[in-house]
């Protein structure tokens, strides 16, 4: 459907605003640590360790709805497990928030 083909004049207003909303899908690769940060956060701990593809499918679900590629997330653990929030990340055992990791002068509450 070519854009000479919509007539806009016989659009309710309701048709009109699902025409013009933005879709959903969240490009903003930049804000993958945070989302990542919050995926380990709320849905893995010492116990529950996530794999790189667990962490990908939440980052596709609502409310993220970002792609990133494998070795992108990889770089993104990285960066996350040197940064003294809690994320510990090994290859071979997949990443996991862990609290007691987080480094000191970072801790909620901590003067």
């Amino acid at each position: 459907m070519n854009n000479n083909d919509i007539d806009y004049e016989n659009m309710t207003d309701e048709e009109l605003d699902e025409f013009y909303r933005p879709r959903k899908q969240n490009n903003r690769r930049t804000l993958a640590p945070l989302f990542v940060y919050f995926i380990l956060k709320e849905h893995s701990g010492p116990d529950h360790r996530l794999s790189q593809s667990d962490i990908i499918n939440h980052l596709a679900d609502d409310p993220y709805e970002i792609n990133i590629e494998r070795k992108a997330l990889g770089r993104v653990l990285h960066l996350l497990a040197d940064s003294g929030l809690g994320v510990v990340s090994n290859p071979r055992y997949g990443a996991w928030y862990d609290p007691e990791e987080e480094w000191a002068g970072i801790r909620h509450g901590a003067a």
